[in-house]
């Protein structure tokens, strides 16, 4: 059992452990659709999701590629610590597309992990608690101080700073909040006994400067959802909540954390699909009521991003009431880099381009917003694809064009 020994790198290790498992049964891509934005090993939730996922762009932006165009853009441009994502649900094409992400960045999560546990670390240790001396008590408290803040001050309130494992678990199970969550808890009972650090290697070498027990915080207690720290020198801060589990003073210094100007190009080969959320509703062939539709149209019901399937030169891009064609309302067309298929995307809204032609752009970028411009009976995409490079701006059947569906499911797109 973890007893008496140091907060080191080991006990870091397994308090990660502790938390990962009861959390998402340590999987780093976890992505839970019933809360607002909840993600990750931990289920960090709200802000602080967005605060994680924001550090992974920043710290290995080169793993940010296949996140839906909608999620990207909010945490480009949201403040991380806004309320709005509080209440900002997921839907389960954007949990899906970062993923890959989360799982590209378990050091970051782990590191980010042992950040948040520096904070519970300071509490503990505000309440008497010595991390390097009853080790096992103070990853206990952790654990119910992630899940319920308040719960776990209130139990530690009621122990002796010397107390057992075995007397913090009992003061848990007596609690009336916690005691519903009894499995979770004999699972963080049982993991700090064993004291079993594998599975969640490599912890981060760089640590931020330790709390000591001497720390000038006297004492803390709790004010309906805010924490007042009272200092030595007779100084009181307030902190309000910025999230469950996490608060911030009004005197804080929040550095900002600078926008992504553009998404990343992903890696050489990547594909999307050209209406993320849309289903078909008009496929490449012949009508029934008589007539050939030269391409698949795609449909949300209005309001999605159209987005590059794949790397683009882009050769025409218009508005519709601006040199658009009466057709094709706002459209766009492009060909890929090695010139195989040229790509047309018509019936944009009108004035919701975002490229230009002669620019070429990463798969995944969004070119306009799907719209019903031109001819057409409802919101839709028009999505045409030509074998070669085709300059026509709009010119059915000029130019030979394909059925893209083949082409799209060949580059492993699910159409």
């Amino acid at each position: 059992m973890l007893g008496g020994m140091a907060y080191d790198d080991n006990a870091k290790k397994l308090a990660v452990k502790v938390i990962g498992t009861v959390e998402s049964n340590l999987n780093y891509g976890a992505v839970n659709f019933n809360d607002p934005i909840t993600v990750g090993i931990a289920q960090w939730y709200g802000t602080r999701a967005a605060n994680v996922l924001v550090r992974m762009y920043n710290e290995n932006t080169s793993s940010w590629y296949g996140v839906e165009p909608s999620i990207f853009n909010q945490l480009a441009t949201i403040d991380s610590n806004d309320s709005f994502w509080n209440s900002r649900y997921l839907t389960q094409a954007e949990g899906n597309s970062l993923v890959g992400v989360m799982t590209r960045n378990q050091a970051i999560q782990n590191a980010q992990l042992i950040d948040d546990m520096e904070v519970y670390k300071a509490v503990a240790i505000s309440y008497g608690f010595n991390p390097d001396t009853n080790t096992g008590v103070v990853i206990y408290f952790f654990s119910m101080h992630h899940q319920s803040p308040a719960s776990a001050l209130e139990v530690v309130s009621t122990l002796d700073t010397e107390c057992t494992l075995e007397q913090m678990h009992a003061a848990c199970l007596a609690h009336p909040v916690l005691v519903q969550y009894g499995a979770r808890y004999q699972v963080t009972y049982d993991l700090i006994h064993e004291a079993d650090v594998s599975g969640v290697d490599p912890v981060p070498p760089a640590e931020p400067e330790p709390v000591q027990p001497n720390s000038n915080a006297r004492f803390i207690r709790t004010m309906g959802d805010s924490l007042v720290v009272h200092f030595v020198d007779g100084e009181d801060i307030t902190y309000y909540p910025n999230g469950p589990g996490y608060w911030l003073s009004r005197e804080a210094k929040v550095a900002p954390v600078p926008p992504p100007p553009v998404q990343p190009e992903p890696p050489s080969g990547a594909w999307y699909h050209p209406l993320p959320g849309g289903t078909i509703t008009s496929p490449y062939g012949p009508r029934e009521l008589g007539g050939f539709h030269w391409g698949c149209d795609f449909s949300t019901g209005g309001g999605g991003n159209v987005t590059a399937v794949t790397d683009l030169v882009i050769t025409v891009a218009v508005d519709a009431y601006e040199g658009g064609n009466s057709t094709a309302g706002t459209y766009v067309k492009g060909h890929t880099t090695d010139g195989a298929y040229t790509f047309t995307y018509a019936h944009g809204v009108d004035e919701s381009l975002a490229v230009a032609a002669g620019t070429t752009v990463p798969a995944g970028t969004v070119l306009f917003i799907e719209g019903d411009t031109g001819y057409t009976f409802g919101p839709h995409l028009h999505f045409e694809c030509y074998e070669g490079i085709q300059f026509d701006p709009w010119a059915p059947p000029y130019g030979n064009p394909i059925d893209p569906l083949p082409v799209l499911r060949a580059h492993n797109v699910g159409v």
